[in-house]
């Protein structure tokens, strides 16, 4: 047996599909299949059978699981102390919600794809609220994600990066681009795009504007950042913009009201399943986040948006 075949083995009894299982891996669904046959015609027992719509584990296959995991700990032990086996290589399956991934981190992700071209990074874009589901069935390495506070989960881990305020950005044509100082009573009446309802900064603009009594004129949910954009450009209508995505739409002919109420600050944070070893590739992308968020704040000092 090899480590193919081991982590082809581990990863099928995590997921208990071929075709995830092969989306993750990078192999076609047939390979997949092939190292199992080699494994059980080696040790002589069957491993997996297909029950109630999944590929599960026999009793044999689980009996051997523990096996397995403790030799490709060992492997990834040996990997990571000896350089000739620890090049960073490999396949990395992200979540993040679009602000970060497609504005906030994408100079990260460039930058690594570029130093690590052996990694292909497969990246995501999805409601920050769904990631966890995703880390915990698989479907993911990890998650950017933004929430209100670190995430306290014992299912997981959290690695905070940095928070940054929201932005209320219109066009031109409306009124309260004009005025100095917006507050929330200043929301009354007025109409809004948002990319989804779960979204953590959205659902707290939203509470906070229940609960001051508030009511807009409408509420539309778009998914994306660019429909959101365009609803904006189309329709006079507000939307909630993470600070480091408004350069990107100053060429839309977007602007940003003049906030002074209360902030609304999300944390940016990276997040991945607690009970999962991380491979190497997975753990310098991780140091790599951690830097380039150190980096951020660093040359932030004066106006200590990033936090």
């Amino acid at each position: 047996m090899d480590t193919k075949q081991l982590t082809t083995f581990v990863t099928l009894a995590e997921v208990n599909n071929y075709i995830k299982a092969a989306d993750r891996l990078n192999y076609a669904p047939s390979t997949l299949a092939k190292h199992i046959r080699s494994l059980e015609e080696e040790l002589g027992v069957k491993l997996v059978e297909y029950r109630e719509s999944k590929i599960l584990l026999t009793s044999d296959g689980r009996r051997f699981y523990g096996y397995a995991t403790k030799m490709l700990d060992t492997y990834w032990d040996a990997a990571e102390e000896f350089s000739s086996l620890g090049e960073i290589r490999g396949v990395l399956h992200i979540a993040g919600g679009e602000p970060i991934v497609g504005f906030s981190l994408a100079r990260l992700f460039l930058d690594f794809s570029t130093q690590y071209p052996e990694v292909s990074v497969n990246v995501q874009t999805t409601c920050c609220a769904r990631v966890p589901a995703w880390i915990r069935d698989r479907e993911v390495d990890m998650g950017y994600i933004h929430e209100m506070g670190p995430v306290k989960n014992d299912a997981y881990i959290s690695v905070p990066l940095f928070s940054e305020p929201i932005c209320f950005v219109t066009t031109h044509k409306n009124s309260l681009t004009k005025k100095a100082g917006i507050f929330y009573r200043d929301f009354a009446g007025q109409k809004f795009a948002f990319t989804y309802d779960n979204c953590c900064f959205t659902a707290a603009f939203r509470e906070r504007m229940q609960k001051e009594g508030i009511v807009p004129a409408s509420e539309l949910f778009l998914g994306s950042v660019s429909a959101v954009t365009r609803s904006v450009l189309q329709d006079d209508r507000i939307a909630l913009i993470p600070y480091s995505a408004v350069p990107h739409l100053r060429e839309e002919r977007l602007v940003c009201l003049d906030w002074r109420d209360e902030p609304i600050r999300p944390l940016v944070q990276i997040l991945y399943d607690r009970n999962r070893r991380l491979n190497p590739a997975e753990k310098e992308l991780i140091r790599q986040a951690q830097r380039f968020a150190e980096e951020l704040i660093d040359s932030d000092k004066d106006s200590q948006v990033y936090a």
